[in-house]
């Protein structure tokens, strides 16, 4: 069991290691919740989506399909409605909107992972922080036993202990990271892959409206 005078002692021998790892799990929490909030908005139904989509331009109905569009709030409206505003000609007119649809899309997408690399590389970097703390900590640990001239196992297994706490608690700011970054990222590769999918199939549709 740690007292607080023990916990001081930590605090004193590894506190720039400790303020990093706390800034490191404010940030990454900070970002988890934002990335989280921000591709909720994003998300759609695709099937629900382009079942009325795919009405409206099958029926030729253009101008329809771009005033639906317009009451999209994902970003993928915005998308769809750049492509149903203009009438394809031949395969080059298909294949300038299938650019168009895919420029719109990669900044979008790249506006998805702003912050999710970020997370990622606190996942990485944290257990190695921690360790540096811990190996601070045993050095500080060995040099008191030496000081103290020799010393049970007790005080060995006690100083080695305080070490460990920077470990356990880069391993604490980590673990949450990484799985905030494998979630969001599939989960914004996921949105992408419908985003890419409803394009392509309204390019298609477009072309027969």
């Amino acid at each position: 069991m740690f007292t607080a005078a023990t916990l001081r002692e930590v605090w004193v021998n590894a506190w720039p290691v400790i303020c990093v790892l706390l800034f490191a799990s404010v940030l990454s929490f900070s970002i988890m919740l934002e990335r989280w909030s921000y591709l909720r908005r994003l998300d759609f139904d695709r099937e629900s989506l382009m079942g009325r989509l795919r009405e409206l331009l099958l029926a030729r109905k253009r101008e329809g399909a771009s005033a639906y569009c317009d009451t999209i709030r994902a970003p993928i409206g915005k998308v769809l409605k750049a492509i149903v505003s203009t009438a394809p000609i031949g395969p080059e007119g298909r294949d300038a909107q299938n650019r168009m649809a895919q420029r719109l899309i990669r900044a979008e997408s790249g506006r998805m992972l702003r912050g999710i690399t970020t997370l990622g590389t606190i996942g990485s970097i944290t257990p190695f922080v921690g360790l540096l703390g811990t190996v601070v900590g045993i050095i500080h640990a060995f040099r008191a036993i030496a000081e103290s001239a020799g010393g049970g196992p007790s005080i060995i297994a006690n100083g080695i202990a305080e070490a460990l706490i920077a470990t356990a608690m880069g391993l604490f700011v980590a673990i949450p990271a990484v799985i905030g970054y494998n979630f969001l990222s599939r989960r914004a590769e996921r949105i992408t892959e419908d985003m890419e999918l409803a394009a392509d199939e309204t390019i298609d549709l477009n072309a027969r409206a």
